[in-house]
């Protein structure tokens, strides 16, 4: 499953969320804990929208309520990743246990209006199904929870943990128990890498990416910048890049994250021009010509190479194919990339 291409730009939080802690931390001991099924969702009354959740589509459940400070603070983060991420079949339910304040609630979601998008239910049972069982006694308390029913998160919304691991969840990326495998051999790796003993870094390393590679393509990308940037060897770096696409070419996410690792990332020692627009083009082939998460990666790679006015048709063109809700954003990209190539011409 593949995410928005407007989200896949962050690469340094990419190859931080390998480094996570897989088991978030309860209050109180708990039967429901990160690594386990996820319990059914049968709320009694809905307020705004209807769904179903199960096997399949990964989501999130969200608790809250109208009295609370830290849930309204929330709810726009909580909408905003909704929105980012729905086009994918992700989805959110906001519960509520106030049973005996429907109207207030009713109130309540028209006023957040374009802040509260997404489905909202009361339900007081469904606390004791899901908070209780966790040991979580405040709310906002959020669960993620991935495509195959497992939760992977348990917690609050702000935690600066939610964002990246819904990230991989959305992405098929996240793993709770290949990730406490994987843990001691990254420690083990973080070790050897600050003494400079490089093979015994990409030994560990390479341990964690054949636990299984699609969840592990973080520490693919953490290892192609520790052969350039770290024992900074050329043929070494080069040989990985070319084995990243052999890996990864029939993953559309990882492509991009190829491509705008080696075109757009600020440090210097990891960039790679022509890698990218392999990875760019190759992807280009196996989304299709018209694919505006392609188009946008190929218009980023050229207009890293300084092919401006092709980066500005093929953005154009990715701006004209995606869907309504993200056009805002790529039309802001195609006004970047106009208004450098503008200065660029004054000069």
């Amino acid at each position: 499953m593949r995410f928005p291409q407007r989200f896949n730009h962050t690469i340094g939080r990419l190859l931080g969320c390998a480094l996570l802690t897989s088991m978030t931390a309860v209050a109180t001991a708990a039967d429901l804990k990160v690594g386990d099924k996820a319990p059914t969702v049968d709320v009694k009354e809905w307020i705004q929208g209807e769904t179903s959740v199960g096997e399949g589509k990964p989501y999130v459940v969200e608790f809250w309520a109208t009295w609370c400070g830290p849930c309204k603070k929330a709810i726009p983060h909580i909408n905003e990743l909704y929105n980012q991420y729905k086009d994918s079949g992700f989805t959110v339910i906001g519960i509520t246990d106030e049973e005996k304040e429907i109207p207030k609630v009713k109130s309540f979601v028209r006023q957040q209006g374009d802040r509260m998008t997404y489905p909202v239910a009361i339900d007081g049972g469904a606390k004791n199904a899901w908070m209780q069982a966790a040991g979580q006694k405040g709310i906002p308390c959020s669960f993620i929870v991935d495509a195959n029913n497992t939760i992977a998160f348990i917690g609050h919304p702000m935690d600066d943990q939610f964002d990246g691991i819904l990230e991989q969840v959305i992405a098929g990326r996240y793993n709770p128990k290949l990730q406490k495998q994987a843990r001691p051999k990254l420690a083990a790796a973080d070790r050897a890498e600050k003494v400079a003993n490089w093979a015994d870094a990409y030994r560990h390393l390479d341990e964690v990416i054949d636990l299984d590679s699609t969840v592990f393509l973080s520490v693919a990308l953490r290892k192609y910048r520790m052969l350039a940037c770290g024992e900074k060897n050329a043929e070494a770096t080069d040989a990985w890049g070319q084995k990243l696409l052999n890996t990864y070419r029939d993953d559309a996410g990882a492509l991009e994250a190829i491509a705008r690792l080696t075109a757009n990332e600020p440090t210097e020692c990891v960039r790679d021009l022509p890698l990218a627009r392999k990875a760019a083009d190759r992807l280009l082939a196996l989304e299709g010509p018209s694919n505006p998460d392609a188009l946008a990666t190929s218009a980023m790679v050229d207009f890293a190479s300084g092919n401006k006015e092709q980066a500005i048709r093929q953005q154009m063109q990715a701006w004209m194919a995606v869907k309504p809700d993200l056009k805002d954003t790529y039309k802001r990209q195609l006004d970047v990339y106009r208004g450098q190539a503008g200065r660029g011409k004054r000069r």
